[in-house]
């Protein structure tokens, strides 16, 4: 098991992002230096990582049957849209239809406001900075990350708990 799935997976600069220059995929650094961080994960996303990781002996998360990495266009027609959509066949009921991914950034957002993480750890983890003294003077320590980290867990449970039992 990669030691970055012991709780934290970390943004690389030269491999963080997947670009497509000319028809052709290949790895580069990220939008923005910020990207380059280690995220703490909840024990339900980690061992759910696990699992995946485990079932196949690709070096990305998220490959394709060939091992190929996903384009932008195909993930999103082949697996985004069916699962949030609903499938065109009618197997797969839709879930939220018309959501789009980066919609998942804004649920985030939205959730640790819930929970009342402070705004610097909020910025952090989504990889935003804070201007001005707000920015300077405010440290999210472990005590903190941990606490949003628990929220998403315990958010889990809510809601997989009445899924899991079926």
């Amino acid at each position: 098991m990669p030691p970055e799935l012991h709780g934290r997976i970390f943004g690389r600069y030269n491999v963080g992002a997947l670009h497509e220059v000319s028809g052709k995929l290949e790895l580069g650094s990220p939008k923005t230096p910020a990207a380059v961080r280690p995220i703490l994960l909840p024990p339900f996303l980690v061992a759910r990582l696990r699992e995946h990781l485990e079932s196949h002996d690709h070096s990305h998360v998220f490959v394709g049957e060939d091992g190929g990495l996903y384009r932008r266009s195909n993930f999103s027609r082949r697996f985004w849209r069916p699962a949030t959509d609903g499938s065109p066949d009618g197997l797969v009921a839709p879930v939220i239809p018309g959501m789009h991914f980066h919609d998942l950034r804004h649920t985030h957002k939205t959730w640790m406001i819930e929970d009342s993480v402070p705004e610097a750890a909020q910025a952090k983890r989504l990889g935003h900075r804070l201007p001005g003294v707000r920015g300077i003077y405010s440290h999210v320590t472990p005590i903190v990350e941990q606490r949003l980290v628990d929220g998403l867990q315990k958010r889990w449970e809510r809601t997989a708990k009445p899924e899991l039992e079926r």
